[in-house]
């Protein structure tokens, strides 16, 4: 009786063990889900001469700056994690992680080396027009010049040039003022994904087809996305010229997730890019949201039997 007792008791601590593992699983499963990866695509480009003062042997120069707020994209749907997020709380994330390129804010709103012109919000995505119209893409008249049927097709246009993006950000030095204030409708324009800068990379030469496909996915969806554009504060204070110094695009698909959750992703993602003139583009990864999360690789190795079981088989 005493050893038929000692026989059944193995299945049920088999099953125990069984249990905790599965319920081990499921909170592993359910972290590594919360801690989800930010793949972040960034697109930066700087003037040769601000590169030149930049970078040095010692590292990146110290620079002051002021922010300003500019133009707000929040899409085609309503998303309220982009009106929660105020644009006080991004400029601080922002500016804590702008450090590691030693970028630091202006003690004083009208002092400063730079004035970086910060905006940000959702694209919007085009409909596909060869299935809207259910048009056959090997017919010849569907194509034009600017695309489908002489629409506009997405990536089509040529990719504006350095100085040329955003060239109607403000008027002259009187407007900066109220320049967050008055983000009219003169501002307030639609955002595509191919003015991130992903455009600029599907026309780079010699791309492979598997780095073209990878582009033309991250085109299709809505992304969060945050554009910095650096301006020559002093020579803007004191010759009222406007002069464009680097342009800093970063973005990340929406689907999935919300703004609250992406800005600080964004930020942290670029963190070693601000300022900088890639030669082609980067992608990293990080986690959503804040803080510092480290995800293991969760591997089975084995399942180890219940060694007092063995032993008291064994006896038997």
């Amino acid at each position: 009786m005493k050893s038929n007792n000692r026989i059944d008791s193995k299945p049920s601590r088999a099953a125990m063990r069984f249990a905790i593992a599965t319920a081990a699983t499921f909170f592993i499963a359910g972290t590594t889900f919360a801690a989800k990866t930010a793949r972040v695509f960034i697109d930066s480009e700087a003037s040769t001469t601000y590169n030149e003062v930049k970078e040095n042997d010692g590292g990146a120069k110290y620079e002051t700056y002021v922010f300003i707020k500019g133009n707000f994209y929040d899409g085609d749907f309503a998303d309220k994690s982009l009106r929660t997020a105020s644009f006080e709380e991004v400029a601080a994330t922002l500016a804590e992680n702008m450090k590691q390129r030693n970028y630091y804010p202006s003690s004083s709103p009208s002092e400063g080396d730079l004035m970086i012109v910060v905006h940000y919000g959702t694209t919007s995505v085009e409909p596909d027009l060869e299935e809207l119209f259910m048009l056959d893409s090997t017919d010849p008249y569907a194509q034009g010049e600017t695309g489908l049927g002489g629409f506009y097709s997405e990536g089509s246009e040529e990719e504006p040039g350095f100085s040329e993006v955003y060239s109607d950000d403000f008027v002259d030095l009187a407007d900066l003022s109220d320049f967050g204030a008055n983000n009219t409708a003169q501002h307030q324009q639609t955002m595509r994904n191919n003015r991130l800068g992903i455009s600029k990379a599907l026309n780079r030469k010699n791309i492979t087809s598997t780095e073209e496909f990878d582009l033309r996915v991250e085109m299709q969806d809505e992304r969060y996305f945050i554009i910095l554009m650096a301006y020559d504060y002093e020579k803007l204070r004191s010759e009222n010229e406007r002069e464009l110094l680097w342009t800093t695009r970063f973005s990340v698909p929406s689907i999935g997730t919300n703004f609250e959750d992406a800005y600080p992703a964004l930020a942290r993602a670029a963190s070693a890019y601000y300022g900088t003139s890639l030669e082609k583009y980067a992608k990293t990864s990080t986690h959503f949201g804040t803080g510092t999360v480290e995800i293991g690789t969760l591997e089975t190795v084995g399942v180890e039997e219940d060694a007092s079981a063995n032993q008291s088989s064994s006896k038997e």
